[in-house]
């Protein structure tokens, strides 16, 4: 069985897909998923300080260790 952990346990440079976004502000969520970061979508991490840097698709987006904790991923 697969172990669901947050992004910010994740190292950079592994691929990862979204499980779930525990965010509760609207205005955060709408933008991650105006990105493309929903659950089943493959993501790559590609820095983790000072910000995480993700890749999803062509798209590549920058985001705080507060935004980053609410995004549950599996290996």
């Amino acid at each position: 069985m697969a172990h669901l952990m947050p992004i910010v346990r994740c190292k950079k440079n592994t691929t990862v897909h979204v499980v779930r976004l525990l965010l509760t502000s609207g205005e955060n969520l709408r933008k991650l998923t105006a990105f493309g970061l929903l659950p089943g979508v493959k993501i790559e991490i590609l820095q983790t300080y000072p910000v995480y840097v993700l890749k999803i698709g062509y798209t590549q987006i920058a985001l705080d260790y507060e935004i980053a904790k609410n995004i549950i991923v599996v290996l």
